[in-house]
């Protein structure tokens, strides 16, 4: 998964280095290409090239904050979760608590809350109690973590805007150069004209890994939460000595 998001940060810094930094062809007297500057095709790009920086770094920034904390190793700790167990399996609800409370994660959080519910007198009488506390806090852990993943949704749909209204402003400058007498003067059109397609090109590079990345980790938060499920079930099975629990 890290070196996945490795490869998908890098491609969208290249994505986006690339279409601010190609180069036009351009005839002057013999046909020759002609590269510009980075700095240059910002310019050229106008303000909305700026606001559509600032989402192409929160993009990135973003992508590694979740990379970070959606991932096994972090939502289910493979320590924690075979000392918990081990603790099920004799009926050391101290030991479970004591590792849920020095390894905080989604699953020690939801499941500590959970132990709280649990009647020494009636173990079993008290399981529905135990799986609807950790049921809740799972929902609550997921939130928290579903925050950061939204910001990539909001990413997705404010870049194409951006660099829409980036298009019109350049579409807007272009028209009143036509007013002014520029109809037959095209080199008085270039920079409007670059300004629409740039802003439009850029917004589109940013929105498209964005949705990706959301994609990906919406789906790998799921899929994280249903092995917690299952895990909590396996514990559960081990504390209260029901058949059917996986230790593995």
């Amino acid at each position: 998964m890290k070196r996945l998001m490795h490869i998908l940060v890098w491609s969208a810094l290249l994505g986006v280095a690339t279409a601010w930094a190609q180069a036009p062809e351009a005839a002057a007297g013999e046909a020759a290409a002609t590269s510009t500057s980075l700095l240059d095709l910002i310019k050229v790009g106008g303000w909305a090239m700026w606001p559509l920086g600032g989402c192409s770094f929160g993009l990135i920034t973003i992508a590694i904050i979740i990379a970070q904390k959606v991932n096994r190793k972090k939502l289910i700790p493979p320590a924690a979760l075979a000392e918990i167990k081990r603790a099920a399996k004799v009926g050391d609800v101290m030991v479970m608590q004591n590792t849920a409370a020095t390894s905080p994660s989604l699953f020690t959080n939801s499941l500590a809350v959970g132990l709280r519910q649990l009647d020494p007198e009636d173990p079993l009488g008290s399981k529905e109690r135990i799986e609807s506390a950790i049921a809740e806090t799972v929902v609550r852990e997921e939130a928290g973590l579903s925050f950061w993943i939204n910001f990539l949704s909001l990413i997705t749909a404010v870049s194409p805007m951006v660099g829409l209204l980036g298009t019109v402003s350049g579409m807007i400058g272009a028209f009143q150069k036509i007013g002014q007498g520029g109809m037959g003067k095209p080199e008085l059109l270039a920079a409007n004209i670059g300004e629409a397609l740039i802003t439009t090109a850029t917004g589109l590079i940013v929105a498209i890994p964005s949705m990706f990345c959301f994609f990906l980790f919406r789906n790998q938060l799921n899929k994280l939460v249903q092995i917690a499920e299952q895990e909590f079930t396996n514990v559960l099975n081990l504390l209260l000595g029901i058949g059917g629990a996986n230790e593995g």
